[in-house]
């Protein structure tokens, strides 16, 4: 199985995973042959890659951290209450959510379980990424990723729930934004991001009166634009002032938007992101906590295509947790972009004249430098 880019994409090729639609939907199932209309339909619904089958690569395997059937009950959760908020403010209705806290702590607790179960693979993350940038896939991407942290830091099941239901809420709010701010597909003025910054305040409001739902699950959703220094918002918070949910939270949210597709600009490639956190490690988040997370990213994940200082091109077949700036690479072409008849492995570790100049799809990725304005979501 090997990740490729839609421009990359012929009739005749195999899925070697399921693409969902945004609300969670499957859109195109595990094994289906792709075709012109298939292609030109996956480039309408936002997706910018998708896995294949590869004889030469039927052995690489992309484990899902959750299991399909996980991440669908958990969107359609989101989804669920999303779609509830939104026709309760066309209707000037006051907002009744029942048993909205037990609803996602159900759904939830199905993603910790998976995660529970596959504790190797939770070390170490290699992709977790819907190739969706819904706000849909995002929230359960971010609640993913938050629980990983969480468990690597031992907190307890009920610490566990609490953060994973305040992530998968973490952006709830924004549904009572303006809709023609949500659905603008060009950068936000600054005007604009000043309205939506009240998505952080106006999620607590809601999530706060929810009995069944934590006040620190709640606090997430308040605090996770929050940083370390007192420059986020809402209300300019510094230090311990902010709770280390929301922290977590924080970075996990900067990672996934700024490794998923925007309608604005391309994905940032996985290792930018991390030198990102790594810079922001003691000014706008504790470095413990960055630490943390970076203990559980695949700078190269399994399944993506790269290439070579030597020129040649391959899929990363393995990953290291101790290394993984240096996978093992199934070489598939030459130096001089010929296709290799016996495709063969080669561990970077063991050789250390080898080194990983770039992905082979680069143009999935921006290559504009990173600042604070480049993670807003």
């Amino acid at each position: 199985m090997r990740l490729v880019s839609l421009r990359h994409l012929q009739p005749g090729m195999k899925l070697g995973r399921t693409v969902f639609t945004e609300d969670g939907k499957v859109l195109l199932g595990t094994g289906m042959l792709l075709t012109e209309r298939l292609i030109s339909g996956l480039e309408r619904t936002g997706v910018d890659s998708v896995y294949i089958d590869d004889p030469r690569t039927n052995d690489i395997v992309v484990e899902e951290v959750i299991r399909p059937q996980t991440r669908q009950v958990a969107v359609e959760a989101i989804e669920k209450t999303i779609k509830q908020i939104t026709n309760s403010n066309k209707l000037a209705r006051k907002i009744s959510l029942k048993e909205m806290g037990l609803h996602f702590q159900r759904a939830f607790s199905s993603i910790l379980d998976d995660l529970m179960q596959n504790k190797q693979m939770v070390g170490h993350l290699t992709t977790i990424s819907s190739h969706s940038p819904s706000l849909y896939h995002h929230s359960v991407n971010v609640a993913v990723l938050a629980t990983a942290v969480g468990m690597s830091l031992g907190y307890n099941r009920t610490q566990l729930i609490n953060l994973g239901v305040g992530a998968m809420l973490h952006d709830i709010g924004k549904v009572s934004l303006p809709e023609e701010l949500l659905q603008k597909t060009e950068r936000w003025t600054d005007e604009e991001k000043e309205i939506a910054k009240q998505h952080t305040m106006l999620g607590f409001n809601l999530l706060r009166k929810q009995h069944d739902i934590s006040l620190m699950s709640a606090h997430v959703c308040l605090q996770h634009h929050e940083r370390l220094n007192g420059s986020g918002y809402p209300q300019g918070l510094s230090g311990k002032q902010i709770h280390e949910f929301a922290q977590i939270v924080g970075l996990c949210d900067i990672y996934d938007s700024l490794t998923s597709p925007r309608p604005w600009r391309k994905r940032y490639m996985p290792q930018d992101a991390v030198e990102y956190l790594l810079g922001a490690g003691g000014t706008l988040f504790e470095h413990h906590l960055v630490n943390a997370f970076i203990k559980h990213i695949a700078i190269f994940p399994i399944g993506s295509s790269v290439v070579l200082n030597t020129g040649e091109v391959g899929v990363v077949s393995r990953v290291d947790p101790d290394y993984s700036h240096r996978p093992t690479v199934r070489v598939l072409k030459d130096g001089r972009g010929n296709d290799v008849p016996s495709p063969y492995d080669l561990d970077l570790k063991a050789n250390i004249r080898l080194f990983i100049v770039s992905f082979e799809d680069d143009d999935l990725f921006n290559v504009n430098s990173l600042d604070e304005s480049s993670t807003s979501s």
